[in-house]
Parts: C-alpha cells; sequence; structure tokens
C-alpha cells in the first residue's frame, strides 16, 4: 500500500498586507497607506497583547484590515479565527467582500448550529478558513463557537447590548408569558415609586408622558429588595423562557442595576462578566475593530477586560 506524500504549507507572508497580493482574485491593487499603517503597527507591537483595539473612520477599511491580520494569523499560527458581527446582514455582507472583492474565501455562519455547512465547520474547526458569524453566535449559553484562537469584533462601538444580552434579564409587560411574573415583581418594586411611576410601570396609563419613561431604581433600594426578588423571580421562571438567562445572574445581583419602562423590567450587570465566558475569556487575542473608540475606559467597560491596548 502506497503512503501519500504529506503537501508542505505555503510560506506564510511576513506581513498580513502580503496576503491581498498574493490573491488572485482580489479586485483592488492592495492596502491604502493608513491601512498599511495599522497593520504594520499592530504586527510590531500588539501580536502577543491579549486584547488590541484598532480604529478607522467608518468607510476607511476597517474590515479589510481585520480580515487581512486575522488570515495572516490562521496561517502563522494555525489559529481558529473567528470575525463577529452585529447581525446576519453584516455577516453576509463581511462575507461577500472578502470573497468577491478580496478574493479571500471565508465562511459565514447564520441561523442555527445544526443548519450550519459541515464542510464549513470542519474547515473552520481544522484553522483551515475563517468564520464569520454574529456576536449572539458566540454569546449565548450554549455555543458552537466554544473554543476560537483569535476573535475579531466588528463595530465594537456598537457591541455593548450584543454582549450584555447573555447577562440582560428583561421581563417583558406584553408578552402573555411574563405578566404573571411581571406583576409580582411590579409589586414589589411598588413600594419604591410614586403612585405617577407605579402607573407608568405597569401601563395604567398611556400618553406621551408615559411611553417615554425610563427610570433606575437608587442601587441601595435595589439592594433591601434583593433577597425578595430572588425568592418571587425564583417561584415564577422555571416554567418559561427566562430561565436561562436568571441562571447566569442570579448569585449576582449585587453587581446588577434595575430599569424600568412602561413595557419591561430589566435587570442588567454595569459590566458584563465576560471573564466567565470561556469562549470569549479563553481566546488567544481579541481585536475590537470601530470607528470611535470612546473615552478611556468605555471600550473595557463595554467588553468586560481589565486593559485594552489602543
Amino acid at each position: 500500500m502506497a503512503f501519500k506524500k504529506t503537501i508542505p504549507l505555503p510560506p506564510v507572508p511576513d506581513s498580513p498586507e502580503q496576503i491581498l497580493l498574493d490573491l488572485p482574485r482580489r479586485k483592488i491593487p492592495g492596502v491604502l497607506l493608513h491601512q498599511g499603517e495599522i497593520i504594520k503597527t499592530y504586527v510590531s507591537q500588539a501580536v502577543d497583547t491579549p486584547d488590541v483595539a484598532l480604529q478607522l473612520p467608518t468607510g476607511s477599511g476597517k474590515t479589510l484590515v481585520g480580515l487581512l491580520i486575522a488570515e495572516w494569523r490562521r496561517r502563522k499560527f494555525r489559529e481558529r479565527v473567528l470575525f463577529l458581527c452585529p447581525n446576519k446582514q453584516l455577516v453576509n455582507q463581511v462575507v461577500e467582500q472578502a470573497n468577491d472583492l478580496y478574493g479571500l474565501t471565508v465562511h459565514g455562519f447564520t441561523g442555527k448550529s445544526s443548519g450550519f455547512d459541515p464542510v464549513a465547520k470542519a474547515e473552520y474547526g481544522g484553522a483551515e478558513r475563517l468564520g464569520v458569524t454574529t456576536y449572539s453566535a458566540l454569546f449565548n449559553t450554549n455555543p458552537f463557537f466554544n473554543n476560537p484562537d483569535l476573535i475579531v469584533v466588528d463595530d465594537a462601538h456598537a457591541a455593548e447590548n450584543y454582549i450584555a444580552k447573555l447577562w440582560t434579564f428583561v421581563i417583558e409587560r406584553r408578552n402573555p408569558e411574563h405578566q404573571a411574573i411581571h406583576a409580582a415583581v411590579a409589586s414589589i418594586i411598588r413600594a419604591l415609586l410614586s403612585s405617577s411611576d407605579y402607573s407608568r410601570l405597569i401601563g395604567a396609563q398611556e400618553g406621551v408622558n408615559y411611553t417615554g419613561w425610563v427610570d433606575k431604581v437608587p442601587t441601595p433600594y435595589f439592594a433591601k429588595i434583593h433577597d425578595e426578588l430572588i425568592s418571587v423571580i425564583d417561584t415564577y421562571v422555571t416554567a418559561i423562557d427566562l430561565r436561562y438567562t436568571w441562571k447566569m445572574i442570579r448569585d449576582h445581583l449585587f453587581a446588577c442595576h434595575l430599569y424600568l419602562t412602561p413595557d419591561e423590567i430589566m435587570i442588567r450587570p454595569l459590566i458584563p462578566p465576560t471573564w466567565e465566558h470561556k469562549p470569549f475569556a479563553d481566546a488567544k487575542q481579541r481585536i475590537y475593530m470601530s470607528a470611535t473608540l470612546g473615552a478611556g475606559g468605555d471600550l473595557e467597560r463595554l467588553t468586560g477586560r481589565k486593559s485594552v491596548m489602543r
């Protein structure tokens, strides 16, 4: 029986820029000057940094920069690379850009994991192709993408609600399944509110002055109802869709805030505890692509990371 010869892997370019020049199907001549400068700075200063932020204005080609760095690391370090987008439409847009404009073959993953293409799953898992998917595909209680080596977060400035959703407990007043638990929790909160605010909370009065109402229960008051709130929610939550999120925050209410609107009661932490979500926390590196990074500490707060290199 003849043994198959092992095909050697092609050499990896010293720079992510060179990868684009080696793609025969590309429809652009190369990276622009400002893109090249960011890539060079990353290669010289940030390859081994756990959390890195790269800022490029909207329309300046940050997607290309992120894809080239991701593809370079995939080839150089044989890493499983996940490129995250806010929604399915942007996933499809990135995949289309990569394949049609840059000549880079990547796999898009949207919908339920049971419907993912088997070949695409195997190539992503074997670090043979980049995977492009939504934030929610990573930030859920049982993600298919449970061990990426590199995570590229596109549009990081818009990521807060997508990331925090895993730890956000929302009781919807108009949801028939939530009506009993909403009424029970509202009765606990009633003592902390004025009569008009309580009317807003339970939807007893409608109108412009009521529908636009948003409030936060002061933290010391929230602490006073901590035990009673846990007891009531434990009673009602087991049979409804909120039980998974409740499990994530139940023992950590001291780190959460309680927000109220006429349509919902929401409990969420100020800083999402991403360090407890292993698929995100255990990656070798996280790269945050953004048009605006905001004030110092803002990116760290919304991603739950202690330090992000800029």
